[in-house]
């Protein structure tokens, strides 16, 4: 049997807080949405312009919680992870679907802002604590 790829890496900036739950087994996941721009240029005219794409993502577990308690709307990160398309049907009967990128790996870009990078509260929606060690991070913690 053939063995297809699925890998997405992107850069791009927060186009909102990201938004931590938890599922009824007590896990963590965190949504949020990227914004990435790139240049077209065409050749015909000799003209470039910047066109954006707005990506769906979600992160699972202790990624979840680190990229909640450390990232706001407009900050830099890079993602890695792969694509995950789902469907259902709507409260209209009609059939729905959406891509998404599952974050396997990510890697802050931006540095600490004049905010000093304080990290805020990581209770999810919904309620529960976060169970996120604030210590330093070792290398054995990067998911990647």
């Amino acid at each position: 049997m053939a063995s297809d790829i699925n890998r997405v890496i992107l850069i791009g900036r927060l186009t909102r807080d990201p938004e931590l739950k938890s599922t009824n087994n007590g896990n963590y996941f965190c949504r949020f949405s990227l914004a990435s721009n790139r240049n077209i240029y065409n050749k015909q005219t000799g003209e470039s312009r910047e066109e954006v794409g707005f990506f769906e993502c979600v992160a699972w577990g202790k990624s979840a919680e680190t990229i909640h308690k450390y990232l706001q709307k407009g900050r830099r990160i890079c993602v890695e992870g792969s694509l995950r398309w789902s469907s259902w049907e709507g409260t209209d009967g009609k059939k729905q679907s959406k891509v998404e990128i599952n974050v396997e790996g990510f890697q802050f870009l931006d540095g600490n802002k004049q905010d000093g990078g304080a990290p805020r509260d990581t209770a999810p929606a919904g309620g529960g604590a976060a169970a996120f060690d604030s210590g330093a991070m070792s290398d054995d913690d990067i998911p990647f």
